[in-house]
């Protein structure tokens, strides 16, 4: 017996991280229609037991619809299809990294319909979302969040209930100015020990293995020590999050300087063809300044 056994779950949005959340859902048992404008990786989860489907079919077939898409506009225009059809007794539950006004927007048109939203913003990677060890931040009424655990217990190790509103979307959006300086910081530290004499691969094993060590640094630090910048998470995708945090800031009066120079750190990657790299290419920022010709 699968966790989900008998759920009928609805999923918009099979990308990076919307695959391996399916896959997970498929594992427990859940009968998943699936929707994304891209027929490649609708098919691919087809032949691993999903069933392809329209968006604005997917509240006719399913209790609960989840999405995961990559920002504000991808979310509004699903809302928009998926309120078309959804009502009393149905959830809509989102995983993706939006701003809070625009998910205010969403929480209207479900309530307008009489479903309940559920916001659960995911901290993790690609291979936390395939593993199950994502946390999950997450508000919305308490009812539809008892009823939904068992769903959020296969896709993520931990729910965190933040609020009954856009608590979840503010609590990622911090977590992720945290993620965006991450990377810049390292990388002034490695250049530090690199001028003392140390080697790439000791300076990180001293990193990862001292009080700054994290969960972010330790699924970073093969991919730090091999050079390999295949995207988890790509710098545009961080640029993306931290615009979101700065335009909330700058609407509250909130001094946020060192998730500006975050943000510029990116955008000096992104100017250079970068931005589809992983975010943690950020760390070799010294080398740019250093050495002719950067690694």
């Amino acid at each position: 017996m699968g966790a989900l056994d008998g759920w009928r779950i609805g999923w918009a949005g099979a990308g990076r991280m919307g695959t391996p959340l399916c896959r997970r859902l498929l594992g427990a048992g859940a009968a998943l229609a699936v929707a994304d404008p891209d027929a490649a990786r609708v098919n691919a989860l087809v032949a691993e037991g999903a069933r392809g489907a329209e968006l604005a079919s997917l509240p006719r077939h399913s209790d609960v619809i989840c999405s995961m898409v990559p920002d504000n506009t991808a979310l509004l225009a699903v809302a928009e299809i998926i309120a078309g059809a959804i009502g009393p007794g149905q959830v809509f539950l989102d995983l993706s990294t939006v701003s809070p006004d625009a998910s205010a927007k969403v929480a209207e048109k479900m309530a307008a319909r009489g479903a309940d939203y559920l916001r659960c913003p995911v901290s993790g990677s690609t291979s936390t979302a395939a593993s199950g060890t994502l946390t999950i931040f997450a508000s919305g009424p308490d009812a539809a969040l008892d009823r939904c655990a068992p769903l959020l217990g296969v896709l993520g190790k931990e729910t965190l209930r933040v609020g009954t509103a856009e608590e979840a979307r503010a609590v990622k959006l911090l977590v992720n100015m945290v993620v965006a300086l991450t990377p810049a910081v390292i990388g002034e530290a490695l250049a530090f020990g690199g001028r003392l004499g140390l080697d790439w691969p000791t300076m990180l094993d001293a990193l990862s293995r001292s009080v700054v060590a994290s969960p972010l640094l330790a699924y970073k630090v093969d991919m730090l020590k091999a050079r390999d910048w295949t995207p988890a998470a790509d710098v545009d995708l961080v640029a993306k999050d931290t615009d979101l945090a700065l335009a909330v800031g700058q609407r509250e009066g909130v001094p946020m300087p060192l998730s500006a120079l975050a943000r510029q750190f990116a955008a000096a990657y992104q100017a250079s063809g970068e931005g589809g790299l992983d975010f943690f290419r950020v760390a070799t920022w010294p080398e740019r300044l250093l050495a002719p010709n950067p690694r």
